[in-house]
């Protein structure tokens, strides 16, 4: 299964400045803030959102979802034992992120 989406960043920055540290905490693990960069926090929230479109079961919580990067910077996801194949990419005001599940 594939799952993709598109996050206009601005928009991001809001729900960012609303919620505020109890957002943070519902929507990222620790190892996925180390960098509170605003364009950077969006890639991960779009991976999620992807990896929710790509779940065969959709996690209950978004901190169940866990955005890693191997030393080279290549992303990836993990939800219980099922692994994804990440793609992060921005442009200018928007993150886009596609969610690849290999079927069993």
């Amino acid at each position: 299964m594939i799952g993709i989406d598109l996050v206009f960043v601005p928009e991001f920055q809001n729900q960012l400045d609303i919620g505020g540290s109890d957002f943070m905490q519902k929507a990222f693990n620790a190892t996925e803030i180390k960098d509170h960069n605003t364009e950077h926090l969006a890639g991960i929230w779009a991976a999620k959102e992807a990896v929710i479109k790509a779940a065969a079961n959709a996690p209950k919580k978004l901190t169940d979802i866990i955005i890693t990067q191997d030393k080279n910077g290549k992303p990836s996801a993990k939800v219980a034992s099922e692994k994804y194949a990440i793609s992060i990419s921005h442009h200018g005001d928007y993150a886009v992120a596609i969610a690849y599940r290999q079927e069993k």
